[in-house]
């Protein structure tokens, strides 16, 4: 308000308000609103060491970036923001509702056209606001196309600024490439053009010979997460670990695409019905006052649902079959227990 004027901030929250509204889904409020976290990539520990020298790499040729992180199939590989604005920037631009993917804000509820106004000081708010993917690299916050393409029309750039709480004002940049993403926080005063970003495509994208960009991280990366995260698992389950915020479902390659498509192997661990009926569940393990680690509870029209709390982890467990017997239900859980509860 001191910077613009009290107009300014009313066209501001009239373009964002009912934006933001139309995300919230309040018949679908599930356990996934209690449960935010992140879905890790899994890769190994020299790949995470060349990741880590790629990002000071980048961070000594454009001493301007503050702060970075790297994804793939919207699973966190690596970052080095605080926990705390990692989880709000991972929610902003992959995950919705228990799904993850990079193409999340180009669908709706969001995929809202970059416009003049949502540039800073604008009349117009660019949240939900972001670049088609349309190549395997790509810009979702930053230039819209390369210079060498031949599509017609001018280049145009979006870099909203952000305000992270540990680490103040700065504007935020997400290259894509080849299901990587490469989410960068630039300074606040950092003079940011088509010059500057196209700049930093290259230098992330173009082999440098030493490993360190993301034409050579790719075929590690890609090879390390398949192996894992491309397997069916034998349950249907979430587990979440408070510590470092690490939420996983089970991959289930036969089942339906997540509602966000291409971010999971397969759908989604539980159903929309079953998501609302977690949350009470997970409300009785949260309780101090109860003192409760397990819990396995069975309706009429579906089978048992089994939970345990072990300090920072829990996990809940589902099993279908609506004749499925308690002991039954009991050792089903006792043989899936070792895989999180070792």
């Amino acid at each position: 308000v001191k910077e613009h004027s009290l107009h300014k901030l009313f066209d501001l929250l009239e373009d964002f308000v009912p934006a933001f509204l139309e995300t919230v889904d309040a018949s679908d409020l599930g356990i996934f609103h209690e449960l935010e976290g992140f879905h890790y990539g899994p890769v190994e520990r020299n790949t995470c060491v060349s990741i880590h020298c790629f990002l000071a790499k980048m961070q000594e040729q454009f001493p301007t970036i503050r702060h970075s992180a790297l994804l793939y199939n919207a699973h966190l590989i690596y970052t080095s923001f605080s926990l705390s604005d990692m989880k709000v920037l991972y929610s902003y631009l992959v995950s919705f509702n228990g799904a993850v993917s990079n193409h999340k804000l180009n669908r709706v509820p969001f995929g809202r056209i970059p416009t003049a106004a949502s540039q800073p000081g604008g009349g117009s708010s660019s949240f939900g606001r972001a670049f088609l993917l349309s190549d395997e690299t790509d810009f979702l916050l930053g230039v819209s196309r390369g210079p060498s393409e031949t599509s017609g029309g001018a280049t145009s750039l979006f870099v909203p600024a952000v305000y992270l709480s540990d680490g103040g004002a700065g504007q935020l940049v997400a290259l894509t490439y080849h299901g990587i993403m490469l989410v960068l926080i630039f300074e606040e005063s950092a003079a940011l053009d088509v010059r500057v970003l196209e700049s930093v495509r290259t230098a992330c994208s173009r082999p440098s010979g030493d490993g360190l960009s993301l034409a050579e991280l790719h075929p590690l990366i890609s090879s390390q997460y398949a192996q894992v995260m491309e397997r069916e698992d034998d349950y249907r389950f979430v587990y979440y670990n408070s510590t470092n915020h690490a939420l996983r479902q089970s991959s289930q390659p036969s089942a339906s695409r997540s509602l966000l498509g291409g971010g999971r192997p397969g759908g989604p661990a539980i159903k929309a019905a079953e998501r609302a009926a977690l949350c009470p569940i997970h409300a009785a393990l949260a309780d101090s006052r109860l003192n409760c680690r397990e819990v396995s509870w069975k309706s009429a029209e579906r089978g048992w649902i089994c939970a345990k709390r072990w300090r920072e982890r829990e996990f809940y467990l589902l099993l279908d079959g609506a004749g499925m017997s308690l002991s039954k239900c009991q050792e089903e859980c006792t043989r899936f227990a070792p895989i999180h509860f070792n």
